[in-house]
């Protein structure tokens, strides 16, 4: 039977007697249940109707340092040394700031038979003070000898939250300062003597050229982290193309190379975000001149193909098999370790984001080629494809 009610702002604050839960827990060591959790690798604890610990896997009680007997009956709060877990009369769950803890409110969602995951920020008391987390909480019901419990896992994100925190502070700085910087190099490549105007020019599309770099590199993040929000807007395929090439002109891997437009491409009028169609055929064209030798021609090309616009970069060079099966993968690249967010980069980009598809095919004697295909319109297949040509 629960010991006696107490008041509560928030959660049930009942609880069972601990001898009546130590031999429940004799009950579950015996069950294939105790085994198979202390095998997860995330804290993973079984709580009876009252929001108790039952079991706790051996990932728990390696966090925590504590043995199982100093956490059997408690509440997760009071096992992991929440500051808020004495606030409240019954103890954890019974505060008023445990109505806003994501953690309690899964349990209450498992106890109800839902499944759920839910975020918690907490603030225990380590062994140096109070330690902020950002955790990632989940509850199952599940029934065990017949008893129902809650299955709640909890996964400690702060790492990952504190490096995103990080990585949108260095963007941000950096794209300011080397925006400032940009701004100064322009003014001085009108103003400097004549002599100097062409390095002043250099400096001002150096400085252009990182700005572009720490946006890529900005935009590829917030995609995998499903945090980008493309923005669509109607573009004409040749004056993207036309971009494409004065890009790959203005780049240091361009020397004793050539770019050629296609002058049969189409002039194709579709709907997508033109920063991301750059992001990517501009990698592409990146990614063909570091391929090519001084002499060869990269070519660039796109063609309406049914409901939908293809974009083609072309090289003379064959990539490898070994080479060929990893293109695509994160951190794959020919170019050494470091690098090899290009092509993994525009996949994610033009799939995920874009509503589009990058395909590519290698082979002698034709060379490589990068595919771009995107659809007119994302929102569905255009069937008056034709009518929105406009022959060059």
């Amino acid at each position: 039977m629960p010991q006696e009610t107490l008041p509560t702002f928030f959660a049930r604050p009942e609880r069972l007697d601990v001898h009546l839960i130590k031999d429940e827990y004799a009950i579950l060591q015996r069950h294939f249940i105790a085994q198979t959790l202390d095998a997860l690798p995330v804290i993973t604890l079984l709580l009876n109707d009252f929001r108790q610990i039952v079991l706790a896997n051996a990932q728990t009680l390696r966090v925590t340092g504590a043995g199982f007997d100093d956490i059997i009956g408690k509440r997760p709060g009071e096992a992991f040394g929440c500051v808020h877990a004495k606030d409240g009369p019954g103890g954890c769950g019974t505060s008023r700031f445990c109505s806003r803890c994501g953690a309690v409110r899964s349990i209450i969602l498992g106890l109800e038979g839902q499944k759920n995951v839910q975020d918690c920020n907490l603030l225990r008391m380590a062994g140096k003070g109070v330690e902020a987390l950002d955790l990632q909480v989940s509850s199952s019901p599940i029934e065990v000898e017949g008893r129902a419990y809650v299955l709640f896992c909890i996964q400690d994100l702060s790492d990952q939250k504190r490096r995103r925190t990080l990585e949108r502070l260095f963007f941000h700085d950096m794209l300011n300062t080397v925006g400032g910087l940009r701004g100064l190099a322009e003014i001085l490549s009108q103003d400097v003597p004549a002599p100097l105007k062409e390095d002043a020019g250099f400096i001002h599309s150096t400085l252009t050229q990182l700005t572009e770099e720490l946006l890529a590199q900005k935009d590829l993040l917030a995609a995998e982290n499903n945090e980008l929000t493309p923005v669509f807007t109607l573009i004409r395929s040749r004056s993207v193309l036309d971009w494409a090439a004065r890009m790959g002109a203005s780049l240091s891997q361009s020397g004793g190379k050539t770019l050629e437009v296609a002058p049969y491409s189409d002039d194709v009028e579709f709907t997508n975000d033109p920063t991301l169609v750059r992001r990517v055929l501009g990698n592409m064209v990146k990614n063909a001149l570091e391929a090519s030798r001084p002499g060869e021609a990269v070519k660039l090309f796109c063609r309406l193909e049914g409901g939908g616009v293809r974009f083609t970069v072309t090289n003379p060079a064959v990539m490898s098999e070994d080479v060929r099966l990893r293109v695509f993968k994160r951190n794959f690249s020919t170019k050494g370790l470091g690098r090899g967010l290009g092509t993994y980069g525009m996949k994610i980009l033009s799939e995920r984001y874009m509503s589009g598809n990058v395909s590519f095919t290698s082979r002698a004697p034709e060379g490589t080629a990068f595919h771009l295909y995107l659809p007119l319109d994302p929102g569905g297949q255009d069937d008056n494809g034709q009518e929105r040509l406009r022959q060059q």
